[in-house]
């Protein structure tokens, strides 16, 4: 090995890039990502960088209703959330946003939230599925309507075609075996 290759860190070099550049203008609180625009919601710590921002920025994340993104060693991560509507999965929801920025995040570190303004997708409602149990009875009838039921509790007889060919006892069970007898 020579000491050039010592020496240097892997992890400092330029990394190169897999999409193109995203074209990022700010004005006032809003941002304009690739004809997207966003409201800057939360920028904690002046994390915002839009040089930054361009670089990292990848079209997938055009699907997000909000994106957040944390700094931390100078390396900005980005990450997607829906609405509440959307009804995809609770880690994707906007209201696991906090959460995210609690667990995931460095503490005291810089991020910041942006929410889309003009989403071009939408969300269908949930339909429902139809109920197709029985009504119940108890629900037809007001309370205190209900009638008594007269449960009859029907006794086994003991046949005269069989005989008891053991009977016992113990401290817990009672048992008889009977053996049918021929007709």
């Amino acid at each position: 090995m020579t000491e050039h290759t010592k020496t240097t860190n892997k992890f400092k070099v330029e990394q190169p890039v897999r999409h193109n550049l995203a074209v990022v203008e700010q004005t006032a609180d809003k941002l304009k990502i690739n004809e997207q625009l966003y409201q800057v919601l939360v920028n904690q710590g002046a994390a915002l960088d839009l040089t930054l921002l361009a670089k990292k920025y990848d079209p997938y994340l055009d699907q997000y209703d909000f994106i957040v993104g944390d700094v931390s060693s100078d390396h900005l991560r980005l990450k997607g959330f829906y609405q509440a509507e959307a009804h995809l999965g609770i880690d994707k929801s906007q209201l696991a946003i906090v959460d995210y920025l609690t667990e995931y995040c460095n503490p005291g570190g810089g991020y910041f939230v942006l929410k889309l303004l003009n989403p071009i997708h939408t969300y269908q409602q949930r339909r429902r599925r139809p109920n197709h149990k029985w009504p119940s009875k108890r629900r037809s009838r007001p309370s205190g309507d209900w009638p008594f039921a007269a449960h009859k509790v029907h006794q086994n007889k003991i046949k005269p075609h069989s005989r008891v060919l053991k009977q016992e006892h113990s401290a817990h069970h009672a048992f008889v075996i009977k053996k049918r007898g021929n007709r």
